[in-house]
């Protein structure tokens, strides 16, 4: 079995999605059970071990982007036009390639098919941008609508992050269930309990303490309910929080400029930190290291730092009816979506009981055994197998 898989989402800076991306390759190059895995980004088309060798390589030089270069690549991914134009163009680039890779099996694994004459499959990882619309640029929106519905009655199967989105895939779109797998991700290997004598190094770079500071791990936009937290940790009687700061670890998400400007006031006036952006080996200690990780998000696909949270042994806080909620089963406290007062009580509660931190942190730990990359990728192969005709 012979398959074609498009890692334009290894390019930095690295999102879930290219999580995702990368976590399947490095564990389809480890099973050998491919013959042959050919990788596209744009025009270029490389070999699974070059694409994950060139990924590591542009993780080591990633940065945010400050520059004017960074401005046009969010001019150039908002603009509708702009989106229409790259895809014909890549379109066509693939399409000449069409004769010699009509025996593969295509994965798109970030939305949106490209033209290819085999059999296909596409990962759908969620539909925030239909419920909620205004967290997302109107440009990718408007894309999204358009081109999602194409897709769906293009793909021979179709990939979900979660039952939950399963389910909401089913009903918007009528697509029959039996074409729909939900298969949940998993937590790299790197996530995992460390004690203050192997986090003390890296947290002291962020002038951070082992077990002293409440953590949230993503993008900070309105979707990530970044708001809630934030309201909810500045409610803490005022020794609390100089004992337990806020750290806030991720880049800037769209239309975030009020969400910012209330972030640089309280790290002016409650300390609060945001640390901008943190090399993916750093995040193993900040996790560890945690007392709480929160992340009231109002949805997900599925919410891959609760997971990595859980790996290392930390207590998580997440939002009810959710992805979350669904993979975590019972092993993370849950909050109301947007209810900072109920969230603000669970933090307190947390933060006053050491024995119900251990127990929230132990069960989180065990359930995250039930996840890893090598599963995922088990169950990926199996529906390629099924779109192939090839025998299991």
């Amino acid at each position: 079995m012979k398959l074609l898989i498009n890692t334009e989402s290894l390019l930095p800076p690295i999102t879930g999605i290219g999580t995702y991306t990368q976590n399947l390759l490095e564990q389809f190059v480890a099973m050998q059970a491919l013959e042959t895995i050919e990788c596209f980004s744009g025009h270029h088309f490389t070999s699974a071990t070059q694409a994950l060798q060139q990924c590591g390589a542009s993780i080591e030089r990633a940065a945010p982007l400050v520059s004017s270069r960074g401005h046009l690549v969010q001019f150039l991914r908002n603009s509708s036009l702009a989106y229409r134009a790259r895809e014909t163009l890549r379109n066509s680039l693939l399409r000449l390639k069409s004769a010699r890779l009509r025996n593969f099996v295509y994965h798109e694994p970030n939305f949106i098919l490209r033209t290819h004459k085999g059999p296909c499959v596409a990962t759908i990882h969620d539909l925030s941008f239909i419920h909620y619309p205004h967290y997302h640029p109107p440009k990718r929106v408007a894309w999204l609508t358009r081109e999602l519905p194409r897709t769906l009655a293009r793909a021979d199967m179709l990939i979900t992050d979660s039952e939950q989105v399963r389910q909401e895939l089913i009903a918007r779109y009528a697509v029959d269930e039996q074409r729909v797998r939900a298969i949940y991700l998993g937590a790299a290997d790197c996530y995992t309990e460390l004690p203050a004598s192997q986090t003390s190094a890296t947290l002291a770079e962020y002038g951070l303490e082992h077990d002293r500071y409440l953590l949230f791990v993503g993008t900070l936009e309105p979707r990530k309910g970044v708001d809630t937290l934030i309201e909810a940790w500045s409610r803490l009687p005022e020794p609390m929080r100089q004992e337990y700061p806020l750290v806030l670890a991720g880049a800037q998400g769209w239309n975030n400029h009020d969400l910012q400007a209330r972030i640089d006031s309280l790290a002016m006036t409650h300390g609060l930190r945001h640390l901008q952006f943190v090399p993916i080996e750093a995040l193993p200690s900040l996790y560890a290291g945690a007392t709480i990780f929160v992340y009231p998000s109002l949805y997900e696909g599925f919410g891959l730092p609760v997971l990595e949270a859980m790996n290392c042994g930390t207590p998580v806080i997440c939002t009810t009816e959710t992805t979350m909620a669904e993979f975590s089963a019972g092993a993370t406290m849950l909050c109301e979506p947007g209810n900072s007062e109920q969230l603000k009580d669970l933090m307190q509660k947390l933060l006053e009981d050491d024995a119900r931190r251990a127990t929230l942190g132990k069960a989180g730990l065990e359930r995250a055994k039930d996840f890893s990359w090598q599963r995922c990728a088990s169950e990926t192969l199996a529906v390629y197998r099924v779109v192939s005709g090839a025998s299991a």
